[in-house]
């Protein structure tokens, strides 16, 4: 019973095993996200982020990736000092945005990471679809989007909690740009 148990898990690990990591080559990729100010599209980056991917048999098998809120860059100082602060990111608490993937189900040439999206100190799970794809001759590059609800997250506090002048959906788009893990 102990070999076939042993076999069993041995052949469960098998993918996982055989799976290839890569990092994020974050000078090659993007996370920018968008929402309405006051009916207007509102549109900003994010400049530090990282993690990584493993795929096996050109399929996401984990998903382990971060971004640095205090990295955000709307083109405007003043805001960007703004969402540093409590009311939005509190940055000096929270200095890292983090996703945690726990699987990958396939959709045609999309797929569909399940996982816990931790914002602020507060963690959701979330789906995030995306696609995957393998470039001539650099790495792979992986691109989506999120939509989330900033409410949800406590990002936008206080007066900024009312969504006639800050919508409270956000749209997080990204294309990471992958290479061999070291």
């Amino acid at each position: 019973m102990r070999r076939v148990l042993a076999l069993m898990l041995a052949v469960v690990a098998l993918p996982a095993a055989g799976a290839e990591c890569y990092a994020v080559n974050s000078p090659a990729s993007r996370v920018s996200f968008e929402l309405k100010q006051a009916g207007s599209p509102f549109r900003g980056a994010f400049r530090r982020f990282g993690g990584e991917f493993c795929i096996a048999q050109g399929r996401v098998e984990r998903i382990d990736v971060w971004l640095e809120p205090a990295s955000v860059d709307s083109g405007l100082p003043e805001i960007d000092a703004a969402l540093k602060e409590k009311e939005f990111f509190s940055v000096g608490e929270h200095p890292r945005v983090t996703f945690a993937g726990r699987s990958v189900e396939t959709r045609g040439d999309v797929q569909l990471a399940r996982g816990t999206l931790q914002i602020k100190g507060t963690r959701r799970e979330v789906d995030v679809a995306f696609r995957l794809r393998e470039t001539g001759g650099g790495g792979p590059v992986v691109s989506g989007s999120l939509t989330l609800d900033r409410l949800a997250y406590g990002i936008g506090t206080g007066e900024w909690s009312d969504t006639r002048w800050l919508g409270a959906e956000v749209t997080v788009n990204f294309s990471a740009a992958l290479a061999r893990a070291k």
